[in-house]
């Protein structure tokens, strides 16, 4: 399932926000919260999907490598 992470969700307990938001959050949660996490996400005007707290994670970390600069030597370098 692709994701726009500017896409308004409701993660559990704490409200609408934002989707990177959400994640964010949702990784910030202590331990003893975690099992009750929940990202409710909508996919149409009535269908909606939840990610719960091991999704949250995965998503988390897929978009942290996604960030990453590349490697020095896959770079390009600009010539003047």
């Amino acid at each position: 399932m692709a994701l726009d992470p500017e896409e308004l969700v409701a993660l559990a307990n704490h409200g609408i926000m934002k989707l990177r938001s959400a994640v964010a959050r949702g990784m910030m949660l202590p331990p003893e919260e975690r099992d009750a996490a929940a990202i409710i996400v909508r996919k149409g005007a009535l269908a909606q999907s939840t990610l719960d707290f091991e999704q949250i994670k995965q998503l988390a970390a897929r978009w942290k490598q996604e960030e990453q600069p590349a490697p020095s030597s896959q770079t390009t370098p600009c010539h003047r």
